[in-house]
């Protein structure tokens, strides 16, 4: 009777102790968001930590709207900025999926126009900027037409595959591709087959100061006064998909649930997406997303306008999504959002 007493007592416990440790692990996550905050001056963040598939901490924190005072809620969204290229690339793939195009399928197969210099790039240079190709993000203020006409003009780099050149070209001319082979924007394909069940968690809009319903602003202050700049970035339409997507946290979450339950694409097409992509001159990525090595660690993700980051660490089973409304801006006294996010992934994995 004594050990069957102490068998139940025993399994009774055994998950208490798990769960204890777990808030351990979620009150260092807090303490450290809260001094990263005040570092980096951050008005409102909201973070979610998986761990082999299960949600393991997720927490809003701070004001999303400082004027007005409105605290982080699980309905804010937030301007992904660059990150929004995770999701493009994913659709990409799912095109590939459908043989629709390829990864070696040349962009002047699908547009006409292109200067004779162009013709060479194929699709797998525009998603590992690898394109060499002059960057349009220099006529944003430009209707698409004038812009296309200046960027035609532009010298092109290197040739394709030479080097990593991260620009905004090879994201506009993706979408203009969308367009050709599936008529659909490649912001409009992205709602319409990754966000479907969250569709009004979601919206493309590139202005960061048109007001929508539940959308942080984006903040600025590197100075550590009490006075934050309201950041005035405007994405054109034309490059949406480069940036621009904006969503809450859940949505986030469930994106990341069906991307790794393969609900958008096969887990062939997973392994090629994540195969470091080889450039002459040697540069860390993958076929479509940040590949960053540190120490004997390996992830993979995104990270956008220093706000946002979209991370998987394989070898730990863990996942972390950081939406900001402030700039993770490195100094000589502080890094960026990639140590960030980096040491919260340390902290969770704490045994």
């Amino acid at each position: 009777m004594k050990y069957l007493f102490f068998l139940a007592t025993f399994i009774h416990l055994f998950p208490l102790t798990n769960i204890s440790a777990q808030n351990l692990k979620n009150n260092e996550i807090d303490k450290y968001i809260k001094e990263v905050q005040q570092q980096y001056n951050i008005p409102g963040l909201a973070l979610a930590v998986i761990k082999d598939g299960k949600l393991i901490h997720k927490m809003n924190y701070g004001l999303a709207n400082i004027e007005m005072g409105v605290p982080v809620t699980d309905k804010t969204l937030f301007p992904l900025f660059s990150t929004t290229k995770v999701m493009s690339v994913i659709a990409v793939y799912q095109l590939i999926q459908e043989n629709k195009i390829a990864l070696e399928s040349p962009i002047s197969y699908f547009l006409d126009d292109l200067p004779i210099t162009w013709k060479n790039v194929q699709v797998k240079n525009l998603i590992t900027h690898s394109s060499g190709l002059p960057d349009i993000v220099n006529y944003t203020t430009e209707n698409e037409e004038n812009a296309k006409q200046k960027v035609y003009n532009d010298s092109i780099k290197f040739s394709p595959g030479n080097q990593f050149d991260y620009n905004q070209t090879n994201y506009w001319l993706l979408n203009r591709i969308f367009q050709k082979v599936v008529h659909k924007t490649l912001s409009q394909f992205i709602i319409d087959t990754q966000f479907q069940s969250v569709v009004r968690s979601v919206v493309f809009e590139g202005n960061n100061l048109k007001v929508v319903e539940n959308l942080s602003y984006g903040y600025v202050n590197t100075d550590g006064s009490a006075e934050f700049l309201k950041r005035n970035w405007n994405f054109p339409e034309y490059e949406y998909g480069a940036a621009a997507l904006n969503m809450t946290l859940d949505a986030f979450i469930e994106w990341n649930t069906n991307f790794d339950n393969g609900f958008f694409i096969s887990d062939k097409m997973k392994k090629q997406l994540l195969a470091p992509f080889n450039y002459e001159i040697k540069r860390d990525f993958t076929y479509g997303l940040d590949l960053i090595k540190q120490n004997n660690d390996v992830s993979y993700g995104f990270s956008g306008g220093l706000s946002t980051a979209f991370r998987k660490f394989p070898d730990k089973g863990l996942t972390v999504i950081l939406l900001a409304n402030g700039m993770f801006i490195p100094t000589d006294k502080r890094h960026g959002i990639n140590e960030v996010v980096n040491t919260i992934a340390s902290i969770a994995e704490k045994k």
